[in-house]
This record gives structure tokens, C-alpha cells and sequence, in this order.
């Protein structure tokens, strides 16, 4: 998992400057074509963003699913659907690139297709549900030459950003401890609904360990990409326990505790929990403890605190140039600045050929490490990085 801290730097720049880049790139040229595969809710939220970016243009959309993409027509005036996402790649020669917004299941699927076409692909996490799969999407870009970028958009949330980049300048020493957490409510009751050939039974799609591969690939993910990010090192063993202890009827897990062992010595901790709405400030909750001090995100800021200076704490100013037309409104179900300011690195790669934000290689390995913890708390072991494919 090692990552060069200048690629970010230097490949994703800092966010103002991509804002101002992308701004002008929209005044000047024509209009990125994009089609989106997949028009659920989560599809809803990036078109409402896509509406205050005007170097995009959405011209064609897919779902299988009727009031889905009925909906999604409504918030792309013009755009043409298809209910078969095979048909839209295979009549469009006027496609810039694909965004992938389906179930997780489907991403690999999806992806590779588009890729075999030629398209530059933005594909919202998890990556995959199989290491295998995200090894097949990562062969399909190198074959084709074209970009793969996978939406760890939390990477930009300012304060992340300036987390990632106080611990690689040194500020707290050395990362040894990282402690994180992610306390919300149940998935969205009215999702789409996937008819398991096991029972017939229509069934949410999250509940079900085939088509959201686990809980935590779904939503934790995010922050276990950017922990790993910060961190900055390559994971030795894993280790979980959880399981469904509110949400009974339904084989994804409710909760889950992870502590991940790195080869460098440093430890993550790292709870989820399903059934913890409400929970106020500590809904999200990330400490970095390093050998000379310790960071966290708090009122806006990031805090640093000194282990040899006391209890006062440094508070590290963290900028946002998302435009109010976005955050003054919530898009979809929350305020989401950080996917309008993806979709402007996305153009830089697509145009430019920037490298992404998140190499595959680390989307990859942010999904093996989630899938290790899922092995590990059904069969109650250590897992080692290896006992899963490379």
C-alpha cells in the first residue's frame, strides 16, 4: 500500500487550483459527453452536482430498473435512456467516458465492458466485491490505455486532505496509533431490490453478502481508504469481529470491529456500526497518534496536540473552495462537496491524462483488506495480507 505523497500533490493538485483549471477548461472547451450506468439514488446525488458543472454533459443513461431511471431522465434533460447498459456502449460512438454508479456487484462487469469500448471510466466504491474482479478491471484499463478512477472521494474532504499531508510532512512524528470510526443509521429502505435465487425473494441489495460483498465495502470503506492513505504502509494481519446483533433478517453484518496490523508496526482500529444514528459528533471520529503528538478533525479545523506540550492544542486552518451552489443545498441524501470536487480531478485525467487520485492498485487493496476483515470475523482468525489473491 505505499504511496508516493508527492503524486498526490503533484497528480491530484491542490483542489483550489483544479477548481480554477477545470473552470476555465469549461469556458473554453467543448463539454465532456458522459453517460451514467446505474440511476439509483446514489445516481441522483451525482447528477444534482453534475448540474453546477457545466464542462460535463450528460447525453445517455441506463438501468434496468423503470421509476430508477425515470427519475434520473428528469434531472438530465435530453439524455437518452436505455434499459440495457450493453445497447447504450454498443449504439453511442459519441461518449467522452462512463460513470459506473450501479450495486457493487456490477461494477467489475460494468466497468470492463466500458473499458473494451475505449472509455475512460469513473467508478463509484467499493472497487469491487472480489480481488479477482478488480484484478480483471485493472487488466482491462492497461489493455485498452484508458483511465480507471475509483470514487474515494472522501480523500478530498479537507481536513482528510490536510491530515494526509501534516503526517507526511512529520508533523506528529511518526503515525504509530490510528484510531477511526463510522456510527450511522440502516441503509436506505427504499433501495434497489434484488431478487435472490434462493429464496425469490425480492431483497434490498445491501443485505445480501453477493451483491454488496459486505457491509463495509459499502460505506467504512471510505474511511478505511483514507486512513491506509495516511498511514502509508503495507497492511501484515488482520483481524474482526462482528455480526448482526439489531438487524437480524439479513446476512450483511449490522456492526463490525477491525483492528488491522501494518508490517511497519503501526496499528488501526477501526469500529462500524449500522444502529448508531444519533450518535452526535463521535458519528465519525478519526485520531492520528504519531510518536511526537496526536491530530484529529474538530470544530472545522484540524487540532494538533503536542505529547510533550501540554493539553493545548494547535488548530491548522483547512480551505473549501466547493462553490455554495453546492453546499448550500443537500445533493441527494447530504451535502457532498467532495464529489463535485472529484468530478473535477476526473476531467483533469480524462483531458490532461493525470494520473487519479487513487491508483487502482490502492482501490484494490482497500477492498482485500475490508474482505479479510469480513473472513475474519465468520471464522474467527488472524488473517494475513496473503490469504487472499494479489
Amino acid at each position: 500500500m505505499q504511496t508516493n505523497r508527492r503524486t498526490f500533490l503533484t497528480a491530484a493538485g491542490v483542489s483550489a487550483l483544479a477548481a480554477g483549471a477545470s473552470a476555465l477548461q469549461g469556458q473554453t472547451e467543448k463539454p465532456l459527453r458522459i453517460a451514467i450506468i446505474g440511476t439509483g439514488h446514489r445516481a441522483w446525488a451525482h447528477l444534482a452536482i453534475l448540474k453546477n458543472l457545466p464542462q460535463y454533459q450528460v447525453v445517455a443513461l441506463a438501468d434496468p430498473t423503470p421509476p430508477n431511471l425515470d427519475r434520473a431522465a428528469t434531472l438530465a434533460p435530453g439524455a437518452k435512456t436505455y434499459t440495457d447498459y450493453h445497447k447504450l456502449l454498443a449504439e453511442r460512438n459519441d461518449i467522452d467516458a462512463v460513470i459506473v454508479i450501479t450495486p457493487s456487484f456490477l461494477h467489475s462487469e460494468v466497468t470492463v465492458a466500458a473499458l473494451n469500448r475505449g472509455l475512460p471510466v469513473l467508478c463509484e466504491k467499493p472497487m469491487a466485491t472480489r480481488v479477482e474482479d478488480a484484478n480483471k478491471m485493472i487488466e482491462a484499463s492497461k489493455k485498452a490505455g484508458k483511465p480507471l478512477y475509483i470514487g474515494f472521494q472522501k480523500r478530498l474532504v479537507p481536513a482528510t486532505r490536510k491530515m494526509h499531508d501534516l503526517a507526511a510532512a512529520g508533523e506528529i512524528g511518526q503515525v504509530e496509533f490510528v484510531s477511526a470510526n463510522l456510527f450511522r443509521g440502516d441503509w436506505n429502505p427504499e433501495s434497489w431490490k434484488y431478487t435472490d435465487p434462493k429464496t425469490g425473494v425480492a431483497t434490498n441489495w445491501r443485505y445480501l453478502t453477493f451483491t454488496e460483498g459486505s457491509a463495509i465495502l459499502e460505506d467504512g470503506i471510505h474511511e478505511i481508504d483514507s486512513l491506509n492513505w495516511i498511514i502509508n504502509g503495507k497492511v501484515a494481519h488482520v483481524t474482526a469481529a462482528g455480526g448482526n446483533n439489531v438487524y437480524k433478517d439479513r446476512e450483511t453484518v449490522d456492526h463490525a470491529a477491525i483492528i488491522v496490523e501494518y508490517e511497519s508496526g503501526v496499528k488501526l482500529g477501526f469500529d462500524f456500526c449500522l444502529f448508531g444514528q444519533d450518535t452526535g459528533p463521535q458519528a465519525r471520529r478519526m485520531v492520528i497518534i504519531g510518536s511526537e503528538g496526536s491530530m484529529m478533525p474538530e470544530n472545522g479545523k484540524v487540532a494538533i496536540r503536542s505529547r510533550k506540550g501540554g493539553r493545548a492544542a494547535k488548530y491548522v486552518e483547512v480551505t473549501d473552495n466547493t462553490p455554495k451552489s453546492v453546499t448550500a443545498q443537500e445533493i441527494g441524501s447530504a451535502l457532498d462537496p467532495e464529489t463535485y470536487q472529484q468530478y473535477l480531478l476526473f476531467e483533469k485525467t480524462v483531458r490532461a491524462g493525470a494520473p487519479p487520485l487513487v491508483n487502482p492498485e490502492e482501490a484494490k487493496n482497500a477492498i482485500k483488506l475490508v474482505l479479510l476483515a469480513e473472513k475474519s470475523l465468520r471464522t474467527h482468525r488472524i488473517m494475513s495480507w496473503n490469504d487472499l489473491p494479489a
